[in-house]
């Protein structure tokens, strides 16, 4: 899952759809306004427990 490298947010996205084709990937983050190249990932936990 992506994520806002300043906030946490998820609700991050690309500036454009055609971001990352004619142009190298940018980032923005309605929360806190980033707008960059780059973005933080976090896992998904599973939610099951080995006992």
């Amino acid at each position: 899952m992506k994520v806002c490298p300043v906030c946490g947010s998820k609700r991050i996205m690309k500036i454009s759809p055609l971001s990352g084709w004619l142009t190298p990937e940018e980032w923005f983050c309605p929360d806190c306004g980033y707008r960059g190249p780059i973005y933080g990932e976090l896992e998904e936990e599973n939610s099951t427990s080995e006992e």
